[in-house]
């Protein structure tokens, strides 16, 4: 069985932001994240501690991921097959929408901008990371202090929420769907390390 081989790099690649638990935030969005000349799109549900990624293109054969901090675990759904793989919550699990960054040290403000039809301030943010410093530009609405877009100032990442929406989320959405059997996967397999934010820099 291939569940296990493709399920983190798939995590690690829709859940690209690392850092703390998503922010007690309702909202709904379309997630695109590049790195590299790899481009990943996802329709985003959040509510609370919880959230919900659902692939415009299967990734790996798997459609749907869904986090529950609550559980401390994540499903991640293949749909074509009928089946759900449960496992622990993982860094790379996390959708972080906080205005700051993990490993924050400083950041500059450049000015006012209007991205989207939301009024936001844009910041050059510096981060400081094993010892390794990285610059992002970084756009937050003014309203939510959502990070709407953060641009790695190398620009070979790059994460982007479109069509966002702030509204109460059904709780049914991060539900585990009925009619799906569970994935057993092979015990002595192990799970790579996945790259996240960075890795587009740290490979250069």
């Amino acid at each position: 069985m291939r569940l296990v081989r493709i399920f983190v790099g798939l995590v690690s690649i829709a859940c690209g932001a690392l850092t703390d638990e998503v922010a007690a935030l309702d909202f709904s969005a379309d997630r695109i994240v590049k790195n590299g000349t790899s481009v990943v799109t996802a329709h985003v549900n959040a509510k609370a501690d919880r959230w919900r990624f659902e692939f415009s293109y299967p990734q790996g054969g798997a459609s749907v991921i869904i986090v529950r901090m609550d559980r401390r675990s994540s499903w991640l759904i293949f749909s074509k097959r009928r089946l759900y793989l449960e496992v622990p919550i993982a860094s790379d699990h996390k959708l972080v929408v906080s205005e700051t960054m993990e490993g924050e040290i400083s950041r500059e403000f450049v000015g006012d901008e209007t991205l989207q039809g939301h009024p936001t301030e844009l910041f050059e943010v510096t981060v400081k990371e094993d010892g390794t410093v990285r610059q992002y530009y970084r756009w937050v609405t003014k309203a939510q202090r959502f990070p709407l877009k953060t641009v790695s100032k190398q620009g070979q990442w790059s994460e982007e929420f479109r069509r966002v929406v702030f509204t109460e989320q059904s709780p049914y959405l991060f539900e585990l769907p009925q009619r799906l059997d569970p994935a057993v996967p092979r015990e002595s397999m192990q799970a790579p390390s996945s790259g996240g934010q960075h890795s587009e820099e740290e490979q250069q």
